[in-house]
């Protein structure tokens, strides 16, 4: 590991910071919820971002939210999004004097770069 690198953690380590077990930790990798690093002899080895998201996944779990609300939580552009997304294109219909009866100006496989657009100027006026 080079210094320029973030100190990673071992699962047993993981195990100890978030209370939960190996087993469930797997379970999430699998779940595409994270993924961690791994190491040259192919262990799995996560960072403080990695272990931040476990304690997120838990305490979500833990408030009665279900296993696929949370991959939701994690995997879909919150709602505010595609009100931001629906008002651009609605705005770009107007501007290009078209009446939208059946659907978007925009093909559904667009929608995500659009909304990748969105994200970064809010973030830029931030």
């Amino acid at each position: 590991m080079h210094d320029s690198e973030p100190f990673l953690f071992p699962i047993g380590e993981v195990k100890a910071r978030t209370g939960l077990t190996e087993r469930r930790i797997r379970y999430y990798e699998s779940l595409q919820l994270l993924s961690p690093r791994r190491s040259e002899g192919n262990q799995r080895l996560y960072s403080q971002r990695d272990i931040e998201r476990l304690n997120e996944i838990k305490q979500l779990l833990d408030s009665g939210m279900s296993l696929k609300a949370v991959r939701t939580h994690f995997f879909e552009p919150p709602e505010e999004y595609e009100r931001d997304a629906e008002s651009y294109f609605e705005g770009k219909r107007i501007a290009h004097g078209e009446r939208s009866r059946h659907g978007s100006l925009y093909p559904l496989k667009d929608r995500a770069s659009i909304l990748r657009r969105l994200d970064q100027e809010r973030e830029d006026k931030e």
